[in-house]
């Protein structure tokens, strides 16, 4: 099972880097506050998981003396004093003071010399001022995932009291002074090896499960997080810089232009900070423009039941319907169904200021009659312009959207119907708008936009913050879930 000691590296390593050769679409951070309680859950975990290690037998023959030492095992271990460290520009170290344990044990002794001997009994040691610390490396592999792995452990024991069970008291004496010295000598290398793996074991191998492409909206764009330089490290924080870019699944091209640089801040009172940059929905934008995606036909079968007549030539004694609207269609073409071919014309683009958020669409909407008979006929091709207000909130590891309001310009650039009244122009878009795009696009809102983490964390007690040109989620973190 995952535990939440590997989730301490695992976290880390999605939060480091403070200097790039370019800007991000989107960047993390974990301070001081996050540190600390990565420490406490790695130590819940070491404590649990040592007692469990398999510790080989261990023989060795000092004179006319050999023994053997079996059934080793460790029943607990106490860390009363640990934290994880900042080292700036280098990476990460775990440390821990006065590590307290016990080592239990049988024993076996025989002797070869003049006298022989063989006896055997058990052991209890109890080891106490403890001190390990191991350096963890953090960089970026060729996925453009975090990667992890141990710089080296140290580890050493300050006393060791032995409480030995058996007989022949002469041989007991000959044999507490080896027995010290063969605890102090593999139980740090015990307790390395443990840290070690739990960084370059499990560790590693959650990092190779983490997300860093993700397919978006049936699978037509690709939302990328992979690093876009190795990690670093100051001494207040840890940060990333990750490419934040949404393109088109089928031909995953960057857009032509950059991310601007992410608001600065110095707020460290959650343990993560992650901000998403203007420039990860503008990506997006243009996604959808270069490959056609912003286009669609509405008819009447895309409309809720009670209005799906909205689009009739024909009222069939119905208060409202675009026949009304519009009574030359209802003239010319009688019982027709309308379509509305709508298309951007150019690249939408998204605002992110202080306390708001915006999108701008232009483009056309070509109205076409399907007569009974199955014919076609052009009607009249609207310009429009849409700017929208929204609201973004958080749920756990998704940002929601939800359109606030919308403001439409239109204009008319041909007409075959003759004249068209301009507040009946406005109220067939503003209806288009509020039936059927508002609906979707809140539907779309609805689904969430996935930010990176690992399995088993969630965010609590969040925040998310409008910025200038980017979105901040301020965030606790709790491992296990």
């Amino acid at each position: 099972m995952f535990q939440p000691n590997y989730l301490l590296f695992v976290s880390c390593c999605l939060l480091l880097s403070i200097q790039a050769a370019a800007e991000p679409g989107f960047q993390v951070r974990i301070t001081k506050r996050g540190l600390d309680y990565v420490n406490e859950n790695a130590v819940k975990t070491l404590v649990a998981e040592l007692p469990a290690k398999n510790i080989p037998d261990q023989s060795e023959r000092s004179g006319s003396l050999e023994y053997t030492l079996s059934q080793i095992r460790i029943p607990s271990i106490q860390v009363p004093s640990s934290e994880v460290t900042l080292v700036p520009g280098n990476g990460l170290r775990w440390s821990a003071s006065n590590v307290g344990l016990s080592v239990q044990a049988n024993w076996r002794v025989r002797t070869t010399g003049w006298i022989k001997v063989s006896t055997s009994g058990s052991v209890g040691a109890t080891l106490s001022g403890i001190d390990f610390g191991i350096t963890i490396n953090v960089g970026q592999d060729a996925n453009g995932r975090p990667s992890i792995s141990s710089a080296g452990c140290q580890s050493n024991i300050r006393s060791v009291s032995l409480n030995i069970h058996g007989s022949l008291a002469f041989v007991l004496n000959l044999f507490k002074g080896l027995l010290e010295r063969k605890v102090k000598s593999i139980i740090p290398g015990l307790l390395c090896d443990q840290v070690t793996k739990l960084v370059n074991v499990n560790a590693q191998t959650e990092i190779q499960k983490l997300k860093v492409t993700i397919p978006l909206l049936g699978n037509r764009f690709l939302l990328d997080y992979r690093l876009i330089m190795p990690p670093a490290f100051t001494s207040l924080y840890l940060q990333t810089y990750h490419k934040g870019e949404i393109t088109w699944a089928a031909n995953p091209s960057s857009p032509p232009f950059s991310p601007q640089p992410i608001p600065s801040s110095e707020d460290s009172s959650k343990m993560a900070y992650l901000w998403i940059s203007e420039y990860l929905p503008q990506s997006l934008a243009y996604a959808a423009q270069s490959n056609g995606f912003l286009r669609y036909n509405l008819t009447g079968q895309d409309l809720q039941p009670g209005n799906k007549t909205f689009l009739d030539a024909t009222c069939n004694g119905l208060s409202f319907c675009i026949g009304e609207l519009f009574p030359a269609i209802a003239n010319k073409y009688p019982n027709s169904k309308v379509e509305m071919q709508m298309s951007s014309s150019q690249i939408p683009t998204v605002q992110m200021r202080p306390d708001s958020l915006g999108a701008s669409f232009t483009g056309n909407i070509d109205f076409y009659a399907h007569t009974p008979s199955g014919q076609g006929a052009s009607l009249f091709t609207l310009n429009v312009s849409v700017s929208m207000d929204f609201s973004a909130s958080l749920s756990n590891d998704m940002i929601m959207g939800k359109i606030l309001s919308t403001r439409i310009n239109v204009g008319v650039q041909s007409s075959v119907i003759g004249p068209l009244d301009a507040s009946n122009i406005n109220t067939v878009v503003q209806s288009a708008m509020e039936l059927f795009i508002v609906p979707q696009l809140n539907e779309v809102g609805s689904r969430g936009f996935p930010l990176p983490k690992v399995d088993n964390i969630k965010f609590v007690n969040s925040e998310l913050r409008i910025l200038q040109g980017a979105l901040m989620v301020a965030t606790d973190v709790q491992y296990g879930v």
